[in-house]
């Protein structure tokens, strides 16, 4: 529900402009040759004259009218969207999880539980993959490597589409839906959901290629953010916390130290450079010549912390069978420690009108969040020893050997 409201919203902001026209900050179109740099700021893109004037192309372009673009509500819009979309897919991802854990291990999908060795590598092959990405498109950025690139990363996000689909069906239903087929060389069953799943992520696929519509590319990046918070799981609040720290130093050395080293910004570079669902992309504006801007959220931003929440979360569950808790007080408490970085993240950007690197500001405010209540509660040596065993048998599982026991006896 909330894709479609943000879908409209943004498809409303669309709007043809006539060549050789400018359109102002109030919705008036002038002739471009009428443009005045001195009360309008430097000469726009589609000005035969652009770059020249004080300032030239790097200065900051603000609302022609005269207020600041960045803080009137056209600028504000589109980053309370990509906050608004980014929380709820961390609290459905972070749900999700738990709903997860409780299900029996016969019938459980498996993640891939992060060691505390993986949480120390996931900077590093991070930094060697943006990297690699960097090279490739500024050294090799054909059409046809971008084209590549962008249909590599589609088809994994239709895989998670079909993957969300049957684990929706299942939340719904109460139960794993029946497989129809095995597929042949893979040995994975296929049940319905999945299959439609697949048939629909496909076609959003195709017209993602031929397109790049910014609602598809929103639609499989919650998708894959989900898929990614679904498949990864942390088992103890030590790897969340090397984890968070080691992308903490990728985040900021590849957002403000990497144009010191390779001339431009790695991670702003690779991020608009790539014209695929590495990304949630909202319209920030079509400008005064119609060309189309947005603000954008990197996908890790949501799935590193979305990650780290639902581990609290988890957490939170096993207070509530034990019965030492009555709420989810980690899980909300971690909510909105992320949605107040999100609103600094946003300001300072803002603010300064340049990129931030989010886990800058995402980091501190979930472990400061998280101390702080454990200690209020009096839980921070149980905090920092969680170890949630999400291959552990349920109490059913483990009394049934007895009582077969007991029934030989």
């Amino acid at each position: 529900a909330a894709v479609v409201v943000h879908a409209l919203v943004g498809e409303s902001m669309v709007h043809p402009i006539p060549q050789g026209k400018f359109e102002l900050g109030d919705g008036r179109l002038i002739d471009l040759a009428d443009f005045d740099p001195p009360t309008m700021g430097p000469y726009p893109k589609c000005h035969p004259r652009f770059g020249e004037g004080e300032g030239g192309p790097e200065r900051a372009a603000t609302n022609v009218a005269g207020m600041d673009f960045n803080f009137s509500w056209a600028g504000m819009q589109p980053n309370f969207h990509l906050l608004l979309l980014s929380t709820l897919c961390v609290l459905t991802g972070s749900l999700h999880a738990v709903w997860l854990l409780t299900e029996p291990p016969e019938t459980r999908e498996a993640s891939q539980l992060l060691q505390n060795e993986d949480a120390c590598w996931f900077p590093i092959l991070g930094s060697c993959v943006l990297l690699g990405l960097f090279v490739v498109l500024k050294y090799l950025g054909t059409d046809v490597i971008k084209t590549a690139i962008s249909c590599l990363v589609v088809l994994l996000a239709t895989f998670a589409v079909g993957s969300n689909l049957d684990q929706f069906v299942a939340l719904v239903r109460g139960k794993a839906s029946a497989p129809l087929f095995v597929v042949p060389l893979v040995g994975e069953a296929m049940t319905g959901p999945e299959l439609l799943g697949f048939v629909a992520g496909g076609a959003m696929a195709a017209g993602f290629v031929a397109t790049k519509n910014w609602i598809i590319n929103n639609v499989f990046g919650v998708s894959f953010c989900l898929f990614g918070i679904k498949m990864i799981g942390l088992s103890t609040y030590k790897t969340g916390t090397i984890m968070l720290a080691g992308l903490f130093v990728y985040d900021v050395f590849w957002v403000f130290g990497s144009k010191l080293v390779f001339g431009s910004n790695v991670m702003v570079s690779v991020a608009k450079g790539i014209d695929a669902p590495i990304k949630l992309i909202f319209p920030r504006s079509f400008g005064g010549c119609g060309s189309f801007s947005s603000a954008m959220l990197g996908l890790g931003d949501i799935v590193v912390p979305g990650l780290f929440i639902a581990l609290l979360a988890k957490f939170d569950a096993v207070k509530l069978a034990e019965k030492t808790a009555r709420s989810f007080t980690y899980l909300a408490t971690s909510m909105v420690a992320y949605a107040s970085s999100l609103v600094i993240t946003v300001s300072i950007k803002l603010f300064f009108n340049a990129a931030q690197p989010a886990l800058l500001y995402i980091v501190p405010c979930l472990l400061v969040a998280s101390v702080g209540r454990a200690a209020v509660r009096d839980e921070a040596k149980e905090l920092w020893e969680l170890c949630i065993n999400e291959d552990a048998p349920q109490e059913d599982s483990k009394e049934a050997p007895e009582d077969e026991h007991a029934k030989d006896k």
